[in-house]
């Protein structure tokens, strides 16, 4: 019959454990783990702003609960999830009182309420799915927002401490002048280095501040508002992993492939429940759709596969990059250490110190810049539908 050949799409329909998750909610997707729990609260002061004025502290996962309640997309995922819901439950409801035809002395079910019951459970989890999918997309943008901050602190110190060297050598190269040891032109260009230097310095403070509003316009924040964000990454090791393995765990996670496999299914219920007065060769395009879904979900998974091993071996290359940076810094600090004695007993002038105490901070940045990257790239690894 085919209330039987119905009942039994639907159980392949509403494969992977999905039934029960129908069955429990009520209501719309849950809140990510990784942004409830937080409160304004959590903001408080610590720091002290160039004017006097206390800063407010700033963490990631506050950051993340301002963007989730002011993303436009958040809440349109969220209103989706409800609507696909009540659509199923209505749905559920019409299969306890279907239309029947008396046909050949049996009652026959309505295949339109079948169809409409099997459909909507799909659009209802693709919703559900949806939601999650956009709230990691808000959590990765935000951290990224967060981290460029740094990054962008980072180059303010870089060209303040440029800017320094550049003030000494032009003290030095006017003394020169002055004693006519150094030519007109020399001195000029001294002169000329120490202004572009302090034109790069309002420059990078100029990107600093943008790269703030960047982040208060994620969190729905006004512009010209300074945290202190206290979320910096710390450099950890990656851990190992059989990448093969990582990829299978994650094409059954990964929202876009559930997608692709949806649109199987969706074809599959148009075959199933074809509509024989459209004619012969429309049924023979609906089978046809079944395969070309099919190949787009092959295509999918091993696209997704190849930049999953892609993006593990950049984090790999990174790795290496920092435990060569680390070899650095202690060459650089052993440099700096040695600078120190010389200036202590007048070797060198304080201008080549700054040099060495430039090098080790430059060098420390980068160690950090590195470690926002692989952070950055673990989260990618993990979630890679977010990016």
């Amino acid at each position: 019959m085919k209330q039987k050949a119905a009942a039994t799409l639907l159980v392949l329909s509403l494969s992977a454990g999905l039934v029960s998750t129908v069955q429990a909610d009520s209501a719309p997707g849950n809140t990510s783990a990784s942004t409830s729990g937080a409160s304004s609260s959590e903001v408080t002061s610590k720091t002290t702003s160039a004017t006097g004025q206390a800063l407010p502290t700033l963490t990631l996962k506050q950051a993340v609960e301002w963007a989730q309640t002011n993303s436009y997309n958040t809440r349109t995922t969220e209103r989706d999830v409800e609507r696909r819901r009540i659509e199923f439950k209505n749905a559920e409801k019409s299969l306890g009182n279907p239309f029947v035809d008396f046909i050949d002395g049996e009652f026959v079910d309505d295949d339109v309420s079948w169809r409409n019951y099997n459909s909507s459970t799909l659009s209802y989890l693709a919703s559900k799915k949806q939601a999650q999918y956009a709230k990691d997309q808000i959590y990765f943008n935000v951290m990224k927002s967060y981290q460029s901050v740094f990054v962008a602190e980072n180059q303010v110190k870089n060209d303040l401490e440029a800017l320094e060297i550049a003030k000494a050598e032009e003290q030095i190269a006017l003394a020169k002048f002055a004693r006519g040891k150094l030519s007109e032109y020399a001195k000029n260009e001294s002169v000329q280095a120490r202004s572009q230097a302090q034109q790069t310095v309002e420059q990078s403070k100029i990107a600093l501040q943008k790269s703030r509003d960047a982040l208060n316009f994620l969190m729905g924040q006004p512009n010209g508002t300074v945290y202190e964000l206290v979320d910096r990454p710390v450099y950890k090791e990656p851990k190992k992993l059989d990448i093969e393995i990582h990829i299978q765990q994650l094409m059954d996670m990964n929202p876009n492939l559930w997608k692709l496999e949806d649109n199987i299914k969706t074809s599959e219920l148009n075959v199933r429940y074809f509509d024989f007065n459209s004619g012969a060769s429309a049924y023979d395009l609906a089978k046809l759709d079944i395969d070309t879904a099919k190949d787009e979900l092959d295509k999918g998974q091993k696209d997704f596969a190849e930049s999953l091993r892609n993006l593990y071996a950049t984090v790999k290359e990174n790795q290496k990059k920092y435990v060569q940076l680390e070899e650095s810094l202690r060459t650089a600090k052993e440099g700096l250490e040695l600078a120190r004695k010389k200036w202590a007993r007048g070797l060198i002038i304080e201008l080549e110190l700054k040099n060495s105490q430039l090098k080790v901070d430059q060098i420390e940045r980068q160690m950090e810049e590195l470690a926002i990257e692989l952070n950055q790239n673990e989260y990618t690894l993990n979630k890679p539908w977010s990016t």
